[in-house]
């Protein structure tokens, strides 16, 4: 297996996705499973314990959390077909007007209703489109799945016409591998910052046509950090044309909703950065950016 996607300039992952829905299985805490910049293989699980989800890749297809943090981007092993995986709280009136709506996957791309909503099963909706602005030929499958928590999880199909079916087929085995279970609790309010961020590995993207950018921060249990940080042209990572990195000392203030990330660098001089932390969402930001957590393999 490649060690990263095969994503190019010009393939719908270089495209800003901006579809309807649009709140997705992202890592959301300490025992969150799906880990950023990790390659994801056929058969297996993906889940996420802070929204009470989970899947199973199908065969013949890889993914990987999506540059935003907010969908699960999925290539076939061909290469000839692409998915993402995105959700959102929705009713089944809401999901059946998305379906019967254009959808703009941006970048010119655009997916237009071509069919009927079908109902797969129960909870279960379907729609095929004809797609345009696309560099190749392409056809698009929307499949939409409510869970009993309202939750409505979309899967975004595009392939070609010749072996959409089959991908339907793959679509549909994916689909139907959505575990619900109850979310886990969010942290509670009066947590102090320093012992949450004890041990973390945050990371924040950014990805647009013909450029790509990451930060990422290991903040140690034993108050050491190190900090890495490229810039460049558009790949399966960074290029280095812009790349700067450090370490020193961490520690951090206050409780609950809003906090300050204390750094005092090796090489002299220090760095104050505004922790948020939004509760309703489970998202935390680090300087005003989101930043994903995921597995600290640097350091405990």
């Amino acid at each position: 297996m490649p060690q990263h996607l095969a994503i190019r300039p010009g393939s719908i992952f270089s495209l800003a996705l901006t579809a309807a829905l649009a709140l997705p299985l992202a890592p959301a805490g300490a025992d969150a499973q799906i880990e950023p910049g990790r390659i994801y293989a056929a058969g297996e699980p993906i889940s996420d314990p802070q929204i009470g989800l989970s899947l199973t890749l199908p065969d013949g297809w890889r993914g990987r959390l999506g540059p935003d943090g907010q969908s699960f981007v999925m290539e076939s092993d061909a290469a000839d077909a692409f998915m993402v995986v995105t959700g959102d709280e929705v009713s089944e009136p809401e999901a059946r007007a998305l379906l019967a709506d254009r959808v703009d996957l941006g970048g010119g791309v655009v997916l237009v209703p071509s069919g009927e909503i079908r109902d797969v099963g129960a909870g279960h909706l379907s729609a095929d489109y004809s797609v345009t602005g696309a560099q190749t030929e392409l056809v698009g499958t929307v499949d939409v799945r409510l869970t009993s928590t309202g939750l409505g999880v979309a899967f975004v199909l595009l392939a070609p016409p010749a072996s959409a079916e089959a991908h339907r087929s793959s679509m549909r085995e994916f689909a139907l591998s959505l575990g619900v279970t109850e979310p886990a609790a969010s942290p509670a309010a009066s947590d102090e910052w320093e012992p949450y961020l004890r041990g973390r590995y945050l990371a924040h993207y950014y990805t647009d046509t013909g450029y790509t950018e990451s930060r990422e921060l290991w903040l140690c249990s034993d108050g050491s950090f190190w900090y890495d940080s490229q810039g460049g042209g558009f790949g399966g990572g960074a290029s280095g044309a812009m790349h700067s990195r450090g370490g020193g000392r961490w520690s951090a203030t206050g409780a609950g909703a809003t906090g300050t990330l204390h750094l005092e660098w090796s090489a002299g001089g220090t760095s104050s950065w505004a922790l948020e932390y939004d509760y309703d969402a489970d998202r935390l930001y680090v300087n005003g950016e989101r930043m994903l957590r995921g597995a600290n393999e640097r350091c405990s």
